[in-house]
This record gives C-alpha cells, sequence and structure tokens, in this order.
C-alpha cells in the first residue's frame, strides 16, 4: 500500500506537467491566430510592441514547459536526477539540440515574417523578398518543425509509460489538447510551412515509437501518449488524404 502511494506521488507530476506543456503551446497558437491579421505598425518598428512581448515571452514559456517535462521524467524513470541523464546522455543531447533547433527556427520565422509584412509593395517579387521569404517559411518553418519533433521523439522514448494511467475526462482533456497543439501544428506546418513531406514523416516516426513503447489500447491512458499521439496520427493522416486529393501541396481553402 506504501509503495503504491509512492509510485503515484511520483508519476503525478508527469501529467501535471503535460498538462502545462499543453496550455503553453496552446497559448501561443491562440496569441498567433488573434494577432496574425495586425495592422502593421507605424515608424521604425517592424513589430507592435505587444507581438514583440508576446512571441518572445510565449515560445520561451513553451520551451520551459518542455525542460520540465524532460526532467519531471528523468526523474520519475530513474528515481532521481543527475549530470548525465540532464545533459550528458544520447537522449539529453537531443533533446537540447532539438529545443535550440527549434527556438532558432521561431526567430527565423518571426523576423522574416515581420520584414515580408513591412516590405513595400514594390520590393516585393524581388530577389531580396525571395531571400526573406526564404527565412520566413522554408528556413523558419522547418527549423521550427525540426526542433519540435527532435524534442518530442525524445519525450516520447523516454517518457510512455512513467506516468500515471489517465481515465474518464482528465484522458479526454488531453486528447483533445492534442488535437489542439499537435494536430494543428503539425497541420499548419505542412501546409502553410509547405514542409508536407517533412510532417508526414514526422507524423508517422512518432505514431511508430509510440506503437513500440505501448499497446495501442494504453495511448491515450498515458498522459505523454495521450497529448502527443492522438493529434499527431490525425493530422498526418489528414495530410496523406489531403495531398492525394489535390496531387500535390496542399493549400489553404
Amino acid at each position: 500500500m506504501i509503495a503504491s502511494v509512492s509510485q503515484v506521488r511520483a508519476t503525478a507530476p508527469v501529467a501535471r506537467s503535460v498538462f502545462w506543456l499543453m496550455i503553453s503551446l496552446m497559448a501561443w497558437e491562440l496569441f498567433q491566430g488573434l494577432r496574425a491579421g495586425a495592422a502593421i505598425p507605424e515608424g521604425s518598428w517592424a513589430l507592435a510592441p505587444i507581438d514583440l512581448v508576446f512571441l518572445t515571452l510565449l515560445p520561451a514559456l513553451s520551451a520551459f514547459a518542455f525542460t520540465r517535462l524532460f526532467l519531471v521524467i528523468g526523474q520519475t524513470v530513474r528515481g532521481t536526477l543527475n549530470v548525465y541523464s540532464t545533459i550528458s546522455s544520447p537522449f539529453a543531447w537531443l533533446f537540447w539540440i532539438g529545443l535550440g533547433i527549434g527556438m532558432v527556427g521561431h526567430g527565423l520565422h518571426v523576423a522574416g515574417h515581420a520584414l515580408r509584412r513591412a516590405m513595400p509593395e514594390m520590393f516585393a517579387q524581388g530577389e531580396f523578398a525571395t531571400k526573406i521569404a526564404f527565412l520566413d517559411t522554408s528556413a523558419g518553418y522547418l527549423l521550427m518543425g525540426i526542433g519540435f519533433f527532435l524534442a518530442t521523439l525524445v519525450i516520447l522514448l523516454i517518457g510512455q509509460g512513467s506516468g500515471q494511467r489517465i481515465t474518464g475526462p482528465e484522458r479526454l482533456l488531453f486528447v483533445l489538447g492534442s488535437l489542439a497543439t499537435y494536430g494543428l501544428v503539425t497541420i499548419y506546418l505542412g501546409i502553410e510551412g509547405r514542409q508536407i513531406v517533412f510532417a508526414i514523416v514526422a507524423s508517422a516516426v512518432i505514431s511508430a515509437v509510440s506503437l513500440w513503447t505501448l499497446r495501442p489500447s494504453e495511448i491515450t491512458h498515458d498522459p505523454i501518449g495521450a497529448f502527443i499521439v492522438p493529434g499527431t496520427f490525425l493530422a498526418g493522416v489528414t495530410l496523406i488524404i489531403w495531398a492525394i486529393i489535390v496531387g500535390g501541396q496542399p493549400v489553404w481553402p
């Protein structure tokens, strides 16, 4: 009985950390959605002050939430935190590199997108505009996707199955959160970011890794699996069907 209570206390932080990661990602998505059509500020600023603050703060909070989840998983799986597991193991290297790549990609995208929107119409079709578009979409979105994928892959490999089993409304909440975060991000990356091949491959790899570590019937009962896999898998299937229907790169209707 004492061992059972101890195990529950040890694994409960995993679900809480997943929840806060979900909230931070949803806040980031919501802000970007609300500010997507914002007017270009006057003067020398390419971004409005509110955009500059929140497009820095919200990704930083998401990176912090990823880091917290990584550390909590390490402590839960091993019973303690140590230098090797947090900064020196192969999984740690993969996680920190992925997180760094993702943040660099976000910075490139934000800068490129702001410059692209503020560019005078007479320069919009020139070589300079093409280079800015490359930073905005090709480089920015791809690096963000790679970083997001690597960090997620590490979380799945070391953490799936380590958390307390979830059921009922909590399970539904995590699955819906998966659709609103991983599902939306994967589809957005494939369509708006024009990285459909990468998005589909990433979806397939994440789904395969999840099935490799847990039985299909248990995936949505695990906090990490329930948060990552449903949205990623369904987004990958959606992109494949969409690409087949249109015969190539899908675009927003």
